[in-house]
């Protein structure tokens, strides 16, 4: 059940969310931040996100989790399946299919391709979590180019740009075939797809001020 577990690769660790208060205080802390209440805006206080993280844990579609790179806390993701969600209309998904959001809460980790790094060990921890799957999905709001980049770094590609009831999302997706095996090196991770490393034309730079989904 991907809400109990994600078993992600060396250098990364996550631990699924269950909605205490020392879990809702902390997510509240991090989605305070300038830049993550400017790319999530759920600067919520701290009962709510407690109540946030239960009903995502309930959902049993998938989960939150947190996630550590090193042992240091590095993001937060939820894990969701798209054809149960507010994309569902956008593609043909199937049941198995999978989606994320992801949010980078240490600002001090970012601009080091750690971000493309986890994306690309994360769908194929994914596509393992779920071996019906076909793709896996994630849909940043379109003005994030900063993360619009990491996700086509790390081989998902843009598709569509969605209308949702909070924002105008470009949906990014990455179908099965396109997974490449992970490296041997541990903590290293490879993009997928067939041309890893190579990005779209996007008007990002590496300080760019949006780093998170």
């Amino acid at each position: 059940m991907i809400a109990d577990r994600l078993d992600l690769p060396t250098p990364w660790a996550a631990r699924p969310l269950s909605g205490t208060v020392e879990e809702g205080r902390r997510l509240s802390r991090w989605m305070g931040q300038e830049y993550l209440v400017e790319t999530w805006d759920q600067a919520w206080p701290p009962e709510r996100w407690s109540e946030e993280l239960r009903r995502l844990r309930e959902s049993r579609e998938g989960g939150p989790f947190l996630i550590t790179y090193e042992g240091r806390h590095f993001a937060y993701v939820e894990v969701y399946r798209p054809l149960y969600s507010n994309i569902a209309a956008f593609q043909p998904w199937s049941r198995h299919d999978l989606g994320f959001h992801l949010a980078i809460v240490d600002r001090a980790l970012t601009g080091r391709g750690l971000g493309t790094a986890f994306v690309a060990d994360l769908v194929r921890t994914l596509f393992r979590c779920s071996p019906g799957a076909e793709r896996v999905a994630a849909e940043p709001d379109v003005r994030n180019l900063a993360c619009r980049r990491v996700m086509e770094r790390a081989g998902m590609s843009w598709v569509r740009t969605v209308r949702l009831p909070h924002k105008e999302a470009a949906l990014h997706v990455c179908p099965r075939s396109r997974v490449r095996p992970a490296p041997e090196r541990p903590g290293v991770a490879a993009p997928l797809g067939e041309r890893p490393g190579v990005a779209a034309p996007l008007d990002e730079r590496p300080e760019a001020r949006h780093p998170a989904v």
